[in-house]
């Protein structure tokens, strides 16, 4: 049996991922999994999902506000329920196995960077540029699909390299295991992330393919029928149970609405161009660190690793934006191979890192976090960041001078990847200290619960995302309707009932039952037969209030 290129080297890796300045940083991302709430409005709605499948028993086919949700497989929302037999329910189940899909990524990291270069110190950069990209920071124990995939892809990409040498057995199992995985987790789009692996490795395994090119493809077609079975197993049967409506929308209508971008169909449609403009400052701080002459790239192009690197981040951002539904996090499986690609400059490409540049701008940063509040006095647009104290800017920029002092005399690749993720701890706890009230809905959901409860019919102005279900630990639907002849009709067959909304164009004039702060406006909850009647106002303010729901 020929050797493969790319062996599983054994294991002195492990005692690297001990590593106590690594240890450090992963801690770094810990107390936001308990100290930040779910954030509106695609955590409270995934919650609202995980919650409605153990509440309702209905594990095939995900619910939302009673009807069946088919924007996403049902993965996150199995695993979140999982975490719950263990914890109980809790939103930090949620961000805590968020972080542990995180630290697996980071292991599949270090694994891959090792086996490519047959280098412990490439293997450790690797680590620290994904972990220290400040976007994969900030979604290291979010509640979101894109983190789970891309410890999919990761796992995946393993595979293919399993498939450019011998094991093909081994690749075949990984490969289609991903694969499937991946599917379940947020749908045809893993096939996108590692068929851009999969189909350039006639060029950067070229050598390892040279003879035997045809058992690759051979292979790499098995394990995509392996892939295909896992995620058919449940998608099969969904469609069948689901109905005719909910087949057609996992099988067809999500996925190309995504490619096509179309407008309101939640599928964020940009243009081309975007991402050219967002990737960069989603990989800060290594465009302001790492420092080395391009030339460098093309010399290392003989490196099987840099190759891979190249050919997976080049051919993904050159796919996706081709794709006209564009999100910042959709690009977090692209951050690996960016990361691959600095290992192996620094370690063969004669870079550096210099940290003095990203200092200043941690500097500039608190500056203006420092600054804002008092710029959101009197400017109802900024209110939302009015309350964030400026010590948390004072934070940010003394972090900056640690850096700076800290890299002095010696310059290590840990010092602003310890930066970032403490700005990532620093920015997202200013935030939820200053306007968590704000982003929370916690209070408004326990007063949905209690009408509930009561037997008082509820509607909601416009579709509200399910962003009370969770919070409130809701058992029944709000039904929401869009014009206000349809709130008429509801009225008269719910004299008794309440009307809610957060949306400006649905802000009644009537003294509303309840009001509070809600992300940058208001929600209230109004008796409907009053609301009606007062007509509705989008600039009008009633939160300042301060209204507790009324006796009786």
């Amino acid at each position: 049996m020929p050797t493969s290129p790319f062996p599983l080297t054994a294991s002195p890796t492990w005692r690297h991922l001990l590593d106590p300045s690594l240890l450090l940083a992963l801690l770094l991302l810990v107390p936001l999994v308990f100290l930040l709430p779910p954030v509106p409005i695609d955590e409270t709605r995934y919650l609202a999902v995980a919650w409605e499948m153990r509440h309702g028993g209905e594990w095939l086919v995900p619910h939302l506000n009673g009807a069946t949700y088919a924007h996403k497989p049902p993965m996150l929302f199995w695993l979140i329920n999982l975490g719950w037999l263990l914890t109980g329910v809790h939103a930090w189940t949620g961000r805590a196995m968020a972080l542990v899909c995180s630290a697996a990524s980071l292991v599949l990291m270090h694994r891959l960077a090792l086996r490519l270069t047959h280098s412990d110190q490439a293997a450790r950069h690797s680590v620290w540029i994904l972990l220290g990209t400040i976007y994969f920071g900030a979604f290291a124990n979010a509640i979101m699909f894109d983190v789970l995939l891309t410890t999919c892809v990761l796992l995946g990409v393993h595979g293919i390299v399993d498939l450019t040498g011998a094991r093909l057995a081994r690749g075949i199992v990984l490969t289609g295991g991903a694969i499937g995985l991946g599917v379940l987790v947020k749908g045809p789009v893993m096939l996108l992330d590692v068929g851009v692996v999969a189909l350039t490795a006639p060029w950067w395994a070229r050598d390892a393919l040279r003879e035997r090119l045809w058992r690759y493809l051979g292979a790499l077609a098995l394990a995509l029928l392996a892939g295909a079975a896992v995620a058919l197993a449940w998608a099969i049967p969904a469609a069948l149970h689901g109905g005719p409506d909910y087949a057609h929308a996992i099988f067809l209508r999500q996925t190309i609405d995504r490619i096509h971008g179309v407008k309101g169909a939640s599928t964020h449609g940009r243009p081309w161009w975007w991402y050219g403009i967002v990737f960069p400052l989603m990989i800060l701080p290594w465009p302001l660190v790492l420092r080395g002459k391009l030339a460098s790239l093309r010399a290392l192009l003989g490196e099987p690793a840099m190759r891979l690197g190249l050919a997976w981040l080049v051919a993904m951002l050159l796919v996706f934006s081709m794709i006209g539904g564009k999100q910042p996090h959709y690009l977090l499986p692209a951050i690996p191979p960016l990361a691959l690609i600095g290992a192996v400059l620094l370690d063969r490409g004669g870079w550096r890192v210099r940290s003095g540049l990203f200092a200043l701008v941690l500097g500039c940063i608190g500056a203006v976090l420092a600054w804002m509040p008092f710029r959101a006095e009197g400017d109802r647009h900024l209110a939302a960041v009015a309350d964030i104290s400026p010590w948390w800017g004072a934070l940010a920029a003394a972090i900056g001078v640690v850096l700076f002092l800290a890299t002095r005399r010696r310059q290590t690749l840990a010092a602003p990847a310890l930066a970032s993720l403490a700005l990532v701890l620093v920015v997202k706890l200013a935030v939820a200290h200053g306007t968590g009230e704000r982003y929370n809905p916690q209070t408004v959901s326990q007063v949905v619960r209690s009408l509930q409860q009561q037997g008082t019919p509820l509607v909601h102005m416009f579709w509200h995302h399910g962003v009370y279900e969770f919070a409130g630990r809701l058992v029944e639907p709000i039904p929401a309707l869009y014009d206000m002849q349809s709130l008429q009709r509801w009225a008269d067959e719910h004299p008794d009932g309440m009307v809610m909304s957060f949306y400006p164009e649905y802000r009644f004039r009537a003294q509303p039952y309840f009001s509070a702060h809600f992300r940058g406006t208001e929600v209230s909850i109004w008796r409907v037969r009053e609301a009606i009647a007062s007509g509705t106002d989008k600039d009008i303010v009633h939160s300042h209030l301060d209204l507790e729901p009324e006796e009786g």
